[in-house]
């Protein structure tokens, strides 16, 4: 071996043990009579001396040293001076007394400062193998080796099988785009990098394997932003003769088991669970951000007979009038209100009308509109106290709840810094099928292989917008980081759903045939889930984009600096998969 200890395990009780290290050199102070090397590895720093007077003959080898040479040294550890102990890292109370040293190679000038982020993010992901040595990156990639090791060890603990299901397989667009493959032995036909391995395991608890799971790589050709990437991974399970609730308890234990592993911290379980339009009434969003201690309350009752003319309007075209209640109103300054009273109108809105709450009465711009009784149901509706402000817009339905629901989250960020805090929480009771504006057809809220509610499959053909689906997702601070369902298990159902989202006969049967093959040979009730490792490790970590928690991301234009892939391909290679290329101008 090329080294007997790690640079981050010697401590006092290795004193006068002669020692061997190897790593990179981090800095180098030359205190005239003495030189100091702070060598690192992985595992920490250690701080090595030269003295020129007792080894001459390691001097220009020495001077040689630069930054992010990697060296390797033998030598005896000594205890530090005591005017000298760093007690900020395991191996402050000593040193290495450098007595031979190696040179096993140089580096060239680097394009940054290791541990530096403010050259941009471009240059450090085209130098990603630089960045890897940053302290705090390499901790969130071996923290998320370590997660991925908990979620296997419960599962396993659980009896479930980790599967590999294919990464060639076929286009069944329904939803994201795909990549596609030329296939070389196949002209003029295509393979598809999977979305998700959705349908092989729904074929892999038809063959009787009941409890399925996979750390997978997923793959979608979209618009990239901060948590999304065109590459990812997920935690894939399935199970069968389960229900929903089974999913979830099953999925809570093994949050609890593998955070608590990771973090240290306690994770109370269940988590809380709230209905789909209920998350949409009091926060806006199916995607609730619990922390934000702010719900909406709809008060359009309060003002069915006010004697503003512009809430009068709203209320008498069908609108709603939907507030919130601001504990800390003090915090929330009129230049504030003023740009949220902006933020509104740009969104086609009439501005957002304020009411604050004090010893004496009431400050608002419509003061000589409200009636005593209306103040008097709002403070016993809302529990209002002095010093609270009252936050309220009117409109059409879905258009209040999304902008308020905004100005919920911006106002959470001033309000509501507890960025520490992990809270989930489960919704459900998500509708089957939504409607598509654009495209004038109904399309399914989550995918085409969720299972209705058993009560709601008589109406699905006459009052489809009604019907439940037996769906969940699981959001932890704001942002979804998981989704699943129980599946449809039966043929004739199943076919039925593809015809309500408008597919033909010929169009479902080429795309998903095998599948509906599959389900006439005794499919058990199954269901499961699927969680976005690297958004759930990007939170837990406390990072801002999932960029920081894995190794080799893309730019937000799909670009790998690193590489250059995307990149052009030779000649002969497009010859031999009988591919022209022929690039359409936008227009």
């Amino acid at each position: 071996m090329l080294r007997t200890h790690t640079c981050g395990e010697l401590t006092v009780k290795n004193v006068g043990e002669e020692v061997v290290l190897a790593g990179w050199v981090q800095s180098i102070r030359d205190h005239g009579g003495l030189v100091f090397v702070d060598l690192r590895d992985r595992y920490g720093i250690t701080q090595l001396v030269y003295s020129p007077q007792e080894n001459e003959k390691l001097e220009s080898a020495v001077k040689s040293l630069k930054n992010e040479s990697v060296i390797r040294i033998k030598g005896k550890v000594v205890k530090r001076p005591p005017e000298t102990v760093n007690k900020k890292i395991k191996t402050g109370e000593i040193e290495v007394k450098i007595e031979e040293i190696e040179i096993l190679n140089f580096s060239k000038p680097l394009p940054f400062e290791i541990g530096s982020t403010s050259c941009g993010e471009e240059i450090r992901l085209k130098y990603r193998y630089l960045d890897m040595r940053r302290e705090k990156f390499m901790e969130n990639i071996i923290k998320r080796s370590k997660f991925t090791h908990y979620v296997r060890e419960f599962l396993h603990g659980e009896n479930f099988v980790e599967v590999e299901t294919p990464i060639l397989t076929k286009s069944t667009p329904e939803g994201a785009r795909d990549f596609l493959v030329p296939s070389r032995l196949n002209p003029g036909k295509f393979y598809a990098l999977p979305q998700s391995p959705q349908l092989f395991k729904q074929l892999i608890m038809i063959g009787g394997l009941d409890k399925y799971f996979q750390i997978a790589r997923c793959f979608r050709d979209e618009d990239l932003r901060a948590d999304r990437q065109p590459e990812f991974t997920q935690i894939d399970i399935e199970m069968s003769f389960i229900n929903e609730d089974d999913v979830i308890s099953l999925v809570e234990r093994m949050i609890k088991f593998s955070v608590e592993k990771l973090l240290g911290i306690e994770i109370e379980i269940p988590f809380k669970r709230i209905d789909y339009n209920k998350s949409l009434e009091l926060y806006g969003t199916d995607s609730p951000d619990l922390r934000i201690g702010l719900e909406m309350e709809d008060l359009t009752d309060t003002f069915i007979n006010t004697e503003s003319e512009i809430l009068k309007r709203i209320i008498k075209s069908g609108g709603k009038i939907k507030g919130m209640k601001i504990e800390e109103g003090e915090k929330i300054s009129l230049k504030e209100i003023e740009n949220l009273n902006q933020f509104v109108k740009e969104r086609g809105g009439e501005g957002i009308g304020w009411i604050r709450f004090t010893d004496s009465g009431i400050q608002s711009p419509l003061k000589r509109y409200i009636k005593n009784e209306e103040i008097e149901d709002l403070k016993g509706r809302l529990k209002i106290s002095p010093g609270n402000l009252l936050l309220f817009l009117g409109g059409e339905r879905e258009w209040v709840n999304k902008t308020l629901g905004e100005i919920r989250v911006h106002l959470g960020k001033k309000l509501f810094s507890d960025d520490k805090n992990l809270n989930f929480v489960w919704i459900v009771n998500f509708p089957l099928f939504e409607y598509n504006q654009e495209e004038k057809r109904l399309q399914t809220k989550h995918h085409p292989f969720t299972s209705p509610v058993e009560e709601d499959i008589p109406i699905i053909e006459k009052e489809p917008l009604k019907v439940r689906a037996r769906a969940y997702d699981l959001i932890l601070n704001g942002i979804e980081i998981g989704g699943g369902s129980i599946r449809i298990n039966k043929r004739d159902l199943q076919e039925k759903i593809f015809k309500m989202i408008g597919l033909k006969e010929e169009e479902y049967r080429e795309r998903f045939g095998f599948l509906l093959e599959a389900l006439e040979y005794g499919a058990p009730p199954h269901g499961g889930i699927a969680i976005g490792l690297d958004r759930l490790i990007m939170i837990l970590l406390g990072e801002e984009t999932i960029r920081e928690v894995m190794l080799f991301p893309k730019t937000q234009k799909g670009i790998c600096p690193l590489t250059d892939a995307p990149s052009s391909v030779e000649e002969w290679q497009l010859k031999e998969n009988r591919i022209k290329v022929d690039i359409l101008q936008k227009k």
